[in-house]
């Protein structure tokens, strides 16, 4: 509208150089000074539009941006500064929607803090805030691009990674479980230590899935990691195994119970997709 207007001025502006160039005598020159008056008189009104108009979209600016300020912030969990609940289930039912139309495969990824409870009643529930916000950052920075980081809830977050097979998945499950193992000992509260790990369930999505039937079998392996002695990951369908009496983690922060009989991922430097149709590879050097 804008631009619309500053046309209509510039062929105002002509017809004006035009009237007033008229050589006319007796009652046209009062004909030639009443049409100039009235061009002049549309060119201020004109240009009072166009600064409404300018106005009108710093306004229309501002207020965009209030109103994807708010998006986010109704989609973001306020402690931790990843998505929450309601952004995470809107990207699920995206991806299923993805995986039924172009079958384009996806991972679910839910990870729970261990003993967070005891973390509450030994340092305060402060100190549980506090983890819950270094696990966050965490995760925002070890995962790709393309991959979604969301708290589901209490101790709980989950990770859906478009474009990846399950092998690829469980790979980055174990190298987000080792990483927090390692780096645990360097998180304190008020000087003291708090202790942190991380138990990890993965699932695939499956031909005629439903957002509650993957999100079941990712919650089972969860379950299993939980109930083999915590800090490992499982992968969905596994076999359950009984622990071992008296299993602690080994210097490393790995546990001694082996969850899934693959790779040593952990050791891994970086990760890449098993299949030509995955996300390229972008997880950091740990």
């Amino acid at each position: 509208m804008n631009g619309d207007v500053e046309c209509h001025n510039s062929e105002i502006r002509q017809q004006a150089d035009h009237v007033g160039s008229l050589r006319v005598t007796g009652e046209m020159e009062d004909v030639q000074q009443a049409l100039l008056a009235h061009m002049v008189s549309l060119l201020k009104s004109n240009q009072r539009l166009q600064n409404d108009l300018m106005c009108t979209r710093y306004r229309m600016e501002e207020q965009a941006q209030e109103i994807d300020h708010a998006r986010r912030e109704a989609r973001t969990d306020a402690l931790t500064s990843v998505a929450n609940r309601k952004a995470f289930d809107e990207k699920l039912r995206v991806l299923l929607a993805e995986w039924e139309r172009d079958g384009i495969p996806f991972v679910l990824i839910l990870a729970d803090l261990d003993h967070l409870k005891r973390i509450n009643d030994s340092h305060g529930h402060p100190a549980g805030d506090h983890v819950l916000k270094i696990v966050g950052s965490w995760l925002r920075q070890w995962v790709r691009h393309d991959d979604f980081v969301a708290r589901y809830g209490g101790d709980e977050f989950a990770i859906l990674l478009p474009r990846t097979q399950l092998e690829t998945g469980m790979a980055l499950a174990e190298k987000v479980r080792a990483q927090v193992a390692e780096r645990a000992s360097g998180v304190t509260f008020r000087g003291e230590q708090v202790s942190l790990s991380l138990s990890v369930g993965v699932a695939v999505v499956r031909v005629g899935d439903t957002v509650d039937q993957i999100m079941y079998r990712a919650d089972q392996a969860l379950l299993k990691s939980k109930r083999r002695g915590r800090n490992q990951v499982t992968c969905e369908g596994q076999e359950e195994v009984a622990p071992e009496p008296a299993l602690s983690p080994d210097v490393s922060g790995r546990s001694s119970v082996l969850s899934v009989d693959l790779p040593n991922w952990g050791q891994c430097a970086a990760w890449s997709p098993s299949t030509p149709g995955e996300s390229p590879a972008a997880f950091p050097d740990f």
